[in-house]
């Protein structure tokens, strides 16, 4: 597994919760940044994507749509492209 830092996307309310935009990953916990602690809504977080999934420690947009070929949300040319 790669640590790595991404940014958070979703309101965090019903329907729409916190998360990444990656197919495959484990949060660590604690290490959310907020734009606004008051709010607590986190900005980034610390994650850990498989090895297989990653180039050079970062996730590499080949390898994801190579691995998850055929599903729209993965395999199109801006994967990754808000990471």
């Amino acid at each position: 597994m790669v640590k790595v830092r991404v940014k958070v996307i979703g309101s965090g309310k019903e329907g729409d919760p916190f998360r990444v935009n990656l197919p495959n990953y484990v949060p660590i916990p604690g290490t959310e940044e907020y734009a606004d602690p008051k709010k607590r809504i986190p900005k980034t977080v610390m994650v850990e994507v498989p090895d297989n999934e990653c180039e050079k420690g970062r996730p590499d947009k080949a390898k994801i749509r190579a691995k998850y070929k055929g599903q729209p949300r993965w395999d199109r040319e801006d994967v990754l492209s808000d990471i």
